[in-house]
């Protein structure tokens, strides 16, 4: 078989060449303009521009990554792992595919394939603080904080004024209740980058931990001048309801729901704070609506709808209420806690105490056990326990307002000055029995308000999710 000459085969290869270079040059073109509206927050005029890229050159690794990004800030999370993991077929040194592709498996929940590909991507570039700063991110999601810690002080080393790795370093330590820590962070973070919300949001719950009430509001009032959400109107009542400022409270939840209704937490809250407003019927629509949205997830709800039902003497439903939320194993403590107070109400001590120290054995910090505890104490006339009991309730706690007459009570019996004489008539109307027989409205004692508050914990609810561009990458 006769070959074709040299000069043929040349000319042909030169001729292929060619047309692929034009080929190129085309999809470049395309993919280039897709940048610019990409850059322009122009999402679906970007997209039109890196189809047309790929249908040119479907191997084009620039359009692959582009457009994945693009579908990322479409939410369209599956099409743009796709398009990395394609540019990276075509080019397995491509770092920004590598480095997105973490970041999209890390919101599509699939978190070992995100360390994975972060971890790739830092063998890539070891100098990148991004990369640091994505893998971090997945630890603290997944509470290995020690590892997480690492990572966010490596980029922290890389990148010293790289804000979203200060804030992201400070929502550890506020995970760890280190607040101190954190709002060294926060600080860093803000000086960095005035614009950090989750770092004004972390300030506010770092300072809400410390009882600094009023910070706790400056920087939540900082965050809603950024961008107004459900989430930081929430903690703004909750704040609010912590200085006993219920209309202002009200107020905040209130604003929350608007933002998003579908949201149970700020119909809880706002419940909470109708009760202590003595407004029952309107606190126990807000419970019964927090239920309604996602009663897999309304647990302060029911256990707060139990105690309307305590205190209209529904005991038997009450205590229902409080094992249902048992069964499911979600906030044990909390539960045994109310189901304590609703024995307390029933006069029946010994179950109250078991309760309470069963509740204090889940969590050692459970300020409602301790608040129930000093409630039983002081009806079996050791007031100088209840007062060590109510003390501790205070420092673990916020807003338990309704243990502050039985407390002050303590407080007198406890003194060596005065001589504690308990009528038959006052044994009866002792402060913290059931509001039906004293006529005195309690507190739901509602468990979000004893801790300090905070985002919701889905998807690494404390983390930003969209990470900063990484440094060399495009833009």
């Amino acid at each position: 078989m006769t070959g074709q000459p040299g000069w043929q085969f040349s000319l042909l290869y030169l001729t292929r060449h060619i047309a692929r270079f034009r080929k190129n040059d085309r999809a470049y073109k395309q993919s280039r303009e897709g940048r610019v509206y990409f850059n322009q927050g122009q999402y679906l005029r970007a997209l039109k521009y890196f189809d047309e890229a790929l249908t040119i050159a479907p191997d084009y690794v620039d359009a692959h990554i582009g457009r994945g990004r693009t579908c990322y800030a479409l939410q369209d999370y599956e099409q743009a792992r796709a398009d990395f993991a394609c540019a990276l077929r075509f080019n397995h040194r491509a770092f920004e595919a590598q480095f997105w592709l973490g970041q999209t498996f890390y919101v599509l929940h699939n978190y070992q394939e995100a360390i994975a590909s972060y971890q790739r991507a830092i063998q890539m570039k070891p100098h990148d603080a991004a990369a640091y700063n994505g893998r971090g991110q997945i630890y603290l999601h997944l509470q290995n904080y020690q590892k997480a810690l690492d990572d966010f002080s490596r980029a922290l080393k890389l990148s010293p004024q790289f804000a979203l790795a200060s804030t992201n370093r400070g929502l550890t330590y506020l995970e760890l209740q280190q607040y101190k820590k954190a709002l060294r962070d926060f600080r860093l973070a803000l000086a960095s980058d005035p614009t950090q919300r989750r770092a004004y949001i972390g300030s506010g719950q770092a300072f809400f931990a410390l009882k600094d009430y009023e910070r706790a509001l400056t920087f939540y009032q900082q965050a809603l001048q950024i961008a107004p959400t459900c989430q930081v109107y929430n903690n703004l009542g909750i704040t609010h309801d912590a200085r006993g400022e219920r209309t202002q409270a009200i107020e905040a939840y209130t604003r929350a729901i608007e933002l998003d209704a579908s949201q149970g937490a700020p119909y809880n809250n706002r419940g909470w704070s109708y009760y202590a407003a003595q407004n029952t019927p309107q606190a126990l629509a807000d419970f019964e609506q927090a239920i309604a949205l996602n009663p897999q997830e309304a647990c302060d709800a029911y256990l707060n709808r139990a105690w309307i039902y305590a205190e209209r003497g529904q005991y038997t439903r009450a205590l229902e209420e409080c094992n249902h939320v048992l069964l499911w194993g979600i906030k044990d403590a909390l539960a045994y806690a109310h189901r304590a107070r609703i024995h307390c109400w029933q006069n029946n001590d010994k179950l109250a105490l078991t309760d309470c120290a069963q509740a204090l054995h889940i969590d050692p910090n459970s300020a409602e056990a301790y608040g129930v505890r000093g409630l039983v104490e002081y009806k079996q006339k050791h007031p100088t326990e209840a007062s060590a009991s109510f003390a501790r309730a205070h420092e673990l706690g916020h807003d338990l307002f309704w243990l502050n007459e039985v407390e002050q009570s303590a407080k007198s019996a406890s003194a060596p000055s005065v001589e504690v004489k308990q009528t038959a008539q006052d044994d009866k109307n002792v402060p913290g029995e059931s509001p039906v027989e004293t006529g005195q409205p309690e507190d739901n004692n509602k468990g979000a308000h004893a801790q300090s508050p905070g985002e919701s914990r889905q998807a690494g609810q404390d983390t930003e999710t969209t990470p900063a561009t990484s440094p060399g990458t495009a833009s």
